[in-house]
């Protein structure tokens, strides 16, 4: 027993030297797979931070798409660093639990195709009470990815975040082929003042309106 033992701690101490030496790549996460979901400030609001960047997504408004062909995340980003980053539409890309890659959804397509843009914007202003309180020593940088069309705004397809500005934003993308509901996705921000993109891992769970409650209702009495 003491023989095995003793070959056991020898070759956690081979392992762990070889950790120190190659930096554990065998344990560095898959980029084709989304898994571990980042940490969260409220049931609806995940994040994730570092010594350059805060990024926050809010799912809120998600939550009650079923037929519609995009889905709205509300994303707040904060720039912790000395850099001055440059945000495009490119910037940003939605990944699946199945390996898919999404895009920015076309502002133009949004605003013809989908009807709850204003719902939405309503929905996030509410979260921001949960949100603001990350970025009050931040300078606020207007983003206008999406334009609502209820009120005086220009389409802004770049965004210049100094150190120490932070944006926030509704936006848009496909509804992932993997299903939207209860699934892992990751929403990477790429931008070319670092290396390596920032990556906030989060789900959208599904809840019922006031409607569908009524039909839930409505079906099981039947039954």
């Amino acid at each position: 027993m003491r023989q095995v033992e003793g070959r056991t701690i020898r070759w956690t101490a081979v392992l762990l030297a070889l950790c120190a030496v190659v930096g554990c790549a065998g344990l560095q996460r898959n980029p084709n797979v989304v898994g571990n979901y980042s940490d969260k400030l409220s049931p609806y609001n995940y994040r994730e931070e570092g010594a350059l960047v805060l990024m926050v997504v809010g799912v809120d408004a998600g939550r009650f798409i079923r037929h519609e062909a995009y889905v709205p995340l509300f994303v707040q980003v904060a720039n912790k660093s000395k850099e001055t980053l440059q945000i495009g539409r490119e910037s940003f890309i939605l990944e699946d639990s199945i390996g898919r890659r999404y895009a920015m959804a076309p502002a133009s397509d949004v605003a013809a195709h989908y009807s709850r843009l204003d719902m939405d914007r309503r929905i996030f202003q509410e979260n921001r009470s949960i949100t603001s309180t990350y970025v009050n020593l931040y300078t606020y940088i207007s983003s206008e990815f999406f334009p609502s069309s209820s009120r005086v705004s220009l389409l802004l397809d770049h965004v210049t975040l100094p150190p120490h500005g932070y944006m926030e934003d509704v936006l848009y993308f496909p509804v992932p082929d993997s299903g939207l509901n209860g699934v892992p996705l990751r929403l990477a921000l790429t931008v070319p003042q670092f290396k390596d993109p920032i990556e906030v891992v989060f789900e959208v769970p599904k809840t019922l309106g006031i409607l569908e409650k009524d039909e839930a209702k409505e079906s099981g009495h039947r039954r």
